[in-house]
């Protein structure tokens, strides 16, 4: 199964182990910092989640296990390139720039660059970040790949076992947590640089671009933002982008995975979660409910609370005790 690549915390090296449990899309987003993420949750249900960030001397690597499908895209200024490994097979395939991988796979992602990409539930994957100069140093010849890396992102098939890597890492942070000797922190860094080169000499690379249908969405989503405060009617939408119903529906079902009409409900009620997540004691749940278009409040906790398995007022309850907590 392909998995998206995850941007990388820069980590102090006296705390070599960082990690979060996170409770919320928009929490396990926070927990990325230095990166500009858009994420929406597709799948319903509570989220939990865990990131897991280890500083290697020069790899930097993520475990990053989630339990809702997302929506993903962003980037941050970086001169690494990133390698995601799968660690499970979820159900359904990745989806990267409108286009669908369904087998075994890692996608090559240049620091700065996160496509979007649509995520399975029960997501567990390794990322591994590593500076791009070095690995230039590694992949010598006249055949070597950094230059097509630096144009990512990519697609390339794997033969690593999930298993030994998630071993690798778990038996990383439990002697990164005895204070090792530079030579052992050395040791597994290397281990962790042979499954990317492997990676990298068992298969093709496979250059990932926007598909058609991915573009006649990004039209179409331009659209329903520009009337974020109503549900735009999609033979509205369809006549303002140019496309039938039917081509419409296609192109969504296979770039994200869920229709339009669906689509525009999960986009305005991710941007009232987003929105409680941050809130403070002035705002109301009934105030930001209607600036969504929501104007039947029960139907709309109803809705709310079967996306992200908690009531709004919840959401806004948990932001203005954190604020307190912070002072």
């Amino acid at each position: 199964m392909a998995i998206l690549t995850t941007p990388c915390l820069e980590l102090a090296p006296a705390s070599r182990v960082i990690r979060h449990q996170t409770y919320s899309v928009q929490q396990h987003v926070a927990g990325y910092q230095g990166w500009d993420l858009h994420v929406m949750q597709l799948s319903e249900g509570r989220f939990d989640g865990e990131i897991t960030f280890v500083d290697l001397e020069g790899l930097r690597v993520v475990r990053d296990q989630s339990s809702q499908a997302m929506l993903k895209q962003g980037g941050v200024n970086s001169a690494s390139i990133s390698f995601s490994f799968p660690l499970t097979r979820p159900k359904t395939p990745l989806i990267c720039q409108g286009k669908s991988y369904p087998d075994a796979g890692i996608l090559a992602i240049r620091g700065g660059e996160l496509p979007e990409i649509r995520v399975a539930a029960g997501l567990d994957l390794l990322s591994m970040s590593i500076d791009s100069p070095y690995l230039a140093t590694l992949l010598h010849g006249p055949d070597a790949p950094i230059d097509t890396l630096l144009t990512g992102p990519n697609y390339l098939p794997t033969t690593t076992n999930y298993q030994t890597l998630a071993q690798l890492f778990e038996l990383t942070c439990t002697t990164l947590s005895r204070k090792p000797s530079p030579a052992v922190i050395r040791e597994l860094r290397d281990t962790f640089v042979g499954h990317m080169l492997d990676a990298l000499e068992h298969g093709e690379i496979e250059k990932v671009t926007p598909s058609a249908r991915k573009r006649v969405v990004d039209r179409a989503r331009d659209v329903i933002t520009a009337h974020d405060n109503e549900p735009i009617a999609i033979p509205s939408l369809c006549h303002q982008i140019g496309v039938s119903r039917r081509k419409l529906q296609y192109c969504f079902q296979e770039c994200i995975g869920v229709s339009p009409y669906t689509y525009v409900r999960l986009f305005r009620l991710n941007a009232i979660h987003r929105a409680l997540t941050y809130g403070d004691e002035d705002m109301r749940v009934q105030d930001e409910a209607a600036r969504w278009g929501f104007f039947h409040l029960g139907r709309f906790s109803m809705e709310y609370r079967r996306l992200f398995g908690e009531r709004p007022s919840d959401t806004l309850n948990r932001a203005r005790g954190n604020r307190a907590i912070s002072g």
